[in-house]
């Protein structure tokens, strides 16, 4: 039964991290096809314009499906955000480009992306608490944690596969193959949304249900008790800056504006997802043992003390220099990433938990994911807003560059 419940979590979320480092890298296509404005750095902006704009929907998608887990049920809610990300995911794969059907390829590459952004906002908080209430007492850090790992086998996958499909055929991928990641996405969210289907619901939410404790206004009730409310939101603060640093900062840091070749950058990448992906189901299995408090603390001091010294050593220009840059990102990732999650999930009383978690979740994300990501391409050479000296996430910028 647990592996059944893992299993089932854990291919939405992989689903979720697959399109987000699929379209990341893909921006260059992407702006090819979908917005050929003649000039290069507009056509990279329009398209993470439209990237950002998933960020900015998700608290919105919290608020929606959040509050459909705490009236109907997780079960309810996990289905139909696995439903919307594998039809958005798979339409961005057929989708005709602007030298076929003109203004409307990009309006219609949009209505994708605000439909992963809506069915994001609910899905990685609602798979963890699915899971945190289906667990036993002693194994409930660690079956979270196998949640949150998710995150990384997803953009493992991801940056393999455009590997592969980089080095097999460069001209191809620049022409068509660039749409079967996302065809993949949709298929696989299916197979998540197939075993989904087949799970029951939490004895948690039944019990509550049963008594009639249930909410009908969960969004309302998250903002009244407003001290959790904030100290969810600052947990998913310190997650997504450490998350972002790792999975999107320095990943375009390293190709813009340090010009290491893409290919070395998803081999590096790709190593360093799947160390973390192993280390963070070692922190759930820690926490269970030693405390949430503890690695959390031990998480924040290995982000302060090893983040200048990774980009440091990233300036070496090698695989070898990128991934230890890497690691020293990984670590605090996945000591943060999944004490912050266990003890979120854990603070908020079930009545509310899918919502109040949610919305904390996307809003820290909304705000700090989206920020980080955006400025990274900013900063490439050429691009509008860059500076002619080296660009790092610890280098002072000008209102300028804005």
């Amino acid at each position: 039964m647990q592996k059944k419940i893992l299993g089932a979590a854990m291919v939405g979320h992989i689903v979720e991290s697959f399109d987000f480092v699929i379209y990341g890298y893909s921006a260059t296509i992407i702006a090819k096809h979908f917005f050929p404005t003649g000039d290069p750095t507009l056509a990279i902006l329009s398209t993470l314009a439209v990237y950002s704009i998933a960020f900015v929907v998700r608290p919105l998608g919290g608020a929606v499906f959040g509050s459909m887990g705490d009236r109907l049920g997780r079960r309810t809610a996990l289905s139909t955000v696995v439903l919307i990300m594998a039809v958005s995911t798979a339409a961005i794969g057929v989708l005709p480009t602007y030298a076929v059907v003109g203004i409307a390829a990009p309006l219609l590459l949009l209505l994708c992306r605000l439909a992963q952004g809506l069915s994001m906002g609910a899905e990685y908080t609602s798979a963890a608490s699915y899971v945190m209430e289906q667990a036993p007492p002693g194994r409930r850090a660690l079956c979270t944690s196998a949640v949150g790992s998710a995150t990384f086998i997803g953009a493992a996958l991801a940056a393999f596969t455009l590997l592969a499909l980089r080095l097999s055929s460069a001209p191809a991928y620049a022409d068509w193959t660039w749409r079967l990641p996302f065809l993949l996405g949709g298929v696989m969210a299916l197979i998540g949304l197939y075993m989904r289907l087949r799970l029951e619901e939490t004895k948690t939410f039944r019990a509550i249900e049963d008594r009639g404790e249930t909410t009908s206004t969960p969004v309302r009730d998250s903002f009244r008790d407003w001290r959790v409310f904030l100290l969810l939101l600052m947990i998913f603060s310190l997650l997504a800056v450490v998350a972002q640093n790792f999975l999107g900062y320095l990943p375009t840091y390293l190709t813009t504006t340090g010009g290491l070749p893409a290919v070395t950058t998803l081999v590096a990448s790709g190593i360093a997802l799947v160390l973390c992906a192993g280390l963070s189901i070692l922190t759930g299995a820690l926490a269970d043992r030693l405390g949430r408090k503890p690695l959390l603390i031990a998480g924040i001091v290995v982000a302060v003390l090893g983040s200048v010294p990774a980009y440091v050593i990233a300036a070496g220009g090698s695989l070898f220099t990128t991934v230890v840059a890497e690691i020293l990102l990984v670590i605090p990732a996945a000591l943060v990433g999944m004490t912050a999650t266990v003890v979120a999930v854990e603070l908020v009383p079930p009545q509310i938990r899918a919502t109040s978690t949610a919305l904390t979740y996307n809003i820290a994300y909304a705000v700090l994911g989206a920020r980080r990501r955006w400025s990274a391409r900013c900063s490439q050479p050429g691009s509008a807003g860059s500076h002619r000296v080296p660009t790092s996430p610890f280098w002072p910028r000008s209102r300028s560059s804005w």
